[in-house]
């Protein structure tokens, strides 16, 4: 966990970003002066974007030190716009955070290419198991997933990229330590331990609903490719696709079921031109189409000890995590860990034989808990 402390600067710039303001008024706050010297126009009431005081009624004297304390206990850096260790993934964009929070490796920010994986926090099963499924395809390429840390979708595609032991960017809507739940503080730390957890807000800091959209750019920003896996009709993942479009990042979405309303949204997408992706597979041939990456071979991945793979050799463990429940043929499952027809086609008879696996007129699925008890 980086420890490194905050500079006179960097706290300066925490204590602004505590304030609460939008995004854009903190750029406005920091516009040609340093960290440091707007604070010190705020604290003394004439700073030309605080004309009503407001801001400086929220302000102490002694906060920049208490922020640089609680960021350096809690390991996150602090980044701002213009210095030189800002990414550059970020700082050319006109709507760019003036002031980050970091915790883990900032260096995952510049790593290359990235995909934004995104979709409604009230997933269906499958559509959860086939964000997973994404993450966990483009991680095993070296490709970095991109996401919020809601339920749902956004997390379901993060944790994919850590099953295939990639690094990953959760960009939140709220400071650090506001993950509200025990998976997310977990999914939290374990992204950080390879990738890195991004937020606008310092430690402490309230955040508001509004964040949730506004820090969508963010995820625009860093992307190649947006992904909407499943989305309602007016769903928060629009917001994002409405950023990527303003930005020419390509959108993809995959297609669902017209009776479920959780793919109202995505299928919408598809109508108005998104490219159309359904796996993992497709969304890294769409990368590489788009942007001439070449992707190299995937990495096979040990299985989790609690996995249904767990005990069997990687090649069969790679061939289980790139099934879904909804049948694929053989060429597919090649493409997607890219091993040869006959390997793939043998690891097939292994899971078979175990019951975790079903086959039926050349098309093969992971078996639901109804088939494995038979």
């Amino acid at each position: 966990m980086n420890r490194r402390s905050c500079t006179e600067e960097e706290a300066c710039a925490a204590a602004l970003a505590w304030l609460g303001t939008s995004p854009a008024r903190l750029r406005r706050l920091l516009a040609g002066s340093s960290a440091c010297r707007a604070w010190e126009a705020l604290m003394a009431g004439d700073h030309p974007e605080d004309p009503d005081r407001r801001a400086l009624a929220r302000a102490g004297p002694g906060l920049p030190e208490e922020l640089a304390r609680r960021c350096e206990v809690a390991g996150i850096s602090v980044r701002v716009l213009g210095s030189a260790d800002y990414p550059s993934s970020l700082a050319a964009d006109g709507e760019a955070p003036a002031v980050i929070f970091l915790a883990g490796n900032p260096q995952a920010l510049e790593a290359e290419p990235r995909v934004a994986a995104v979709g409604t926090r009230s997933a269906t099963g499958g559509g959860r198991l086939v964000a997973r499924a994404i993450g966990r395809a483009l991680g095993e390429r070296s490709v970095t997933v991109v996401s919020g840390l809601a339920e749902g979708v956004d997390s379901a595609a993060l944790a994919g990229a850590l099953d295939a032991g990639a690094g990953a960017v959760a960009v939140l809507g709220a400071a650090h330590d506001a993950a509200t739940t025990r998976a997310q503080r977990r999914l939290c730390r374990s992204i950080a331990e390879g990738g890195v957890v991004l937020s606008e807000l310092p430690p402490g800091a309230v955040s508001a609903r509004w964040r949730f959209a506004v820090r969508n750019r963010i995820m625009a920003t860093l992307a190649r490719v947006v992904v909407v896996v499943e989305c309602h009709a007016t769903g928060g993942a629009l917001h994002t696709v409405d950023a990527a479009r303003r930005r020419a990042v390509p959108v993809a979405a995959v297609p669902g079921s017209l009776n479920s309303p959780a793919s109202d949204g995505t299928n919408a997408l598809l109508v108005s031109g998104a490219r159309c992706v359904r796996h993992g597979a497709d969304v890294i041939e769409l990368l590489a189409r788009l942007t001439g990456w070449k992707p190299a071979p995937p990495s096979i991945v040990a299985a989790p000890v609690d996995s249904p793979a767990a005990g069997f050799d990687p090649l069969a463990a790679a061939v289980l995590g790139a099934l879904e429940h909804d049948p694929v043929g053989l060429e597919a499952l090649v493409l997607r860990t890219g091993a040869s027809l006959a390997t793939v086609a043998l690891a097939l008879e292994q899971l078979v034989a175990s019951g975790l696996v079903v086959g039926e007129a050349g098309f093969w699925s992971r078996a639901g808990p109804s088939s494995r008890a038979r």
